[in-house]
């Protein structure tokens, strides 16, 4: 990135020599471990800015609709290869067995492209806001192409729409402001931090819980909940770092990336956690599949089985298994719970002290327990199981080593983050922006002191960023 920062500021007054500056850095970025990664993603785009401009053309809607369909067809087929025909035609012979049918259907597996769930889904809401007019079609290839491969949001996020980033890319963009700089370093130090400091670390905890639960002398007593909350931290602190450092990065090329995370953690209610938690693809899902499918509108049987299908879909989004797809009806289910009987309202006004407080611990709890079917969705389906076993022997467990250690390494690492993260909640923002308002020597005093703690607490083997493998 230094490299190619370097050179986009010495090219940055010409508009043509930035673009293509910054598409062949994107470019290399993404096809660093193999140039094939690029095929699917300039078949998409490619598809997808041509038929934007055959829909500029038209006024007949619906030729225009058939070239709109055409583009869904195509781009969710090349999603679909990818990510979803293995797992089809493994559980096409699973069911073809139970029936007792000899005959097989080849299991076809493929390597999944990174972030190719992100980019097909934004460069299908370019070609739906081009057909819905809310969006005039990009004349321009390359300023196309520069959208969907800009490199800090192509891997993992945040989810663009092309209102967010065309127009940026068409300017001569200024060198970013003082204070700009001051949020920019702020967020790619605290994503570094939260990443290889908090995230992977929890991520030990995660995998110690496991240990103790395989291996002798099998101390599986209350692990579940190291395992439980250890991963609802993980992913939080491991997904959002990427965010935070995809914007920071963003930002010193002048660009302006969407808030993707607003302190989730502390959400109340499923309503919530969805409006805090991955925003742009909350976002996505509203606009481009519930509003479609009805939304509000109807009888509430309706509107329950639009949220149904629209959580499973959004479960769907994240793998390929039924462990995702009831992860999704799971919080569609929560959604359709908390809109009834208004759980965290009733909790607040119960009298019982601390109501805020306790509304957001009903609700981490439970949403703890759907990470543990997310967790199994990725892979670890035989560890969810005898986690929510090893709940029932937690009172035991109070005398255990293991746990005690278990929790001390958890709390090490929790209460600095969520201590953290409870500042920026209270101000309605995240802790880089905490940050950046800070004077020039406590910020700068901030940022040494987490390169330094990096240094020091940083796991020497990290975990990949989780959502890499969506």
């Amino acid at each position: 990135m230094p490299l190619l920062l370097g050179l986009y500021v010495l090219v940055r007054q010409s508009r043509i020599l930035s673009t293509i500056v910054l598409i062949v850095g994107s470019a290399i970025f993404y096809a660093w471990k193999t140039i094939w990664w690029l095929v699917p993603l300039v078949i998409v785009a490619t598809v997808d800015y041509f038929v934007g401009m055959k829909m500029a053309n038209l006024t007949d809607d619906r030729i225009r609709k058939r070239w709109l369909i055409l583009s869904l067809v195509i781009n969710l087929a090349m999603l679909s290869a990818f990510k979803y025909l293995g797992w089809f035609t493994g559980t096409l012979n699973d069911l073809l067995a139970v029936f007792g049918i000899a005959a097989t259907v080849p299991v076809i597996t493929t390597t999944l492209p990174p972030g190719i769930s992100f980019y097909t889904f934004e460069t299908m809401s370019y070609t739906i806001d081009v057909y819905r007019r809310h969006f005039r079609a990009e004349p321009s290839y390359l300023i196309y192409l520069n959208f969907v491969l800009f490199f800090p949001h192509l891997v993992a996020g945040p989810i663009l729409r092309p209102g967010d980033l065309i127009g940026q890319l068409k300017v001569v963009r200024p060198l970013p402001t003082p204070d700009e700089l001051r949020l920019a370093l702020s967020q790619i130090f605290w994503g570094l931090f939260k990443k290889i400091v908090f995230a992977d670390n929890l991520g030990d905890v995660v995998s110690y819980a496991v240990r103790a639960t395989t291996t002798p002398p099998y101390e599986s007593g209350g692990v579940g909940l190291l395992y439980a909350v250890g991963f609802t931290l993980q992913i939080y602190c491991d997904f959002s770092a990427y965010s935070d450092i995809a914007r920071g990065s963003a930002l010193l090329f002048g660009i302006k990336l969407p808030r993707n995370f607003l302190t989730p953690i502390f959400s109340r209610s499923p309503q919530e956690f969805w409006r805090r938690w991955h925003i742009t693809l909350s976002t996505w899902i509203r606009d481009y599949v519930y509003i479609p499918l009805g939304g509000r509108a109807g009888s509430y049987l309706r509107q329950s089985v639009t949220i149904l299908l629209t959580m499973g879909l959004a479960g769907l989004w994240h793998g390929a298994g039924f462990m995702f797809i009831c992860w999704g009806f799971f919080h569609g289910v929560l959604i359709l719970i908390y809109r009834l009987k208004t759980v965290h309202l009733l909790i607040e006004r119960s009298g019982a002290g601390l109501p805020a407080l306790a509304s957001w611990g009903v609700f981490f709890v439970i949403n703890t327990f759907g990470w543990l079917m997310f967790r199994a969705g990725s892979g670890h389906e035989h560890e969810f199981r005898t986690m929510v076993d090893s709940f029932g022997a937690f009172p035991g467990a109070l005398l255990s080593h293991t746990f005690l250690e278990g929790l001390r390494q958890l709390g090490l690492l929790g209460i600095p983050m969520l201590l953290a993260d409870w500042t920026a909640y209270r101000r309605d923002t995240e802790v880089p922006e905490v940050l950046a308002s800070l004077s020039t020597v406590r910020l700068s005093t901030a940022l040494v002191s987490m390169w330094f703690a990096g240094m020091i607490f940083a796991k020497r083997s990290g975990y990949d960023f989780i959502y890499f493998a969506f």
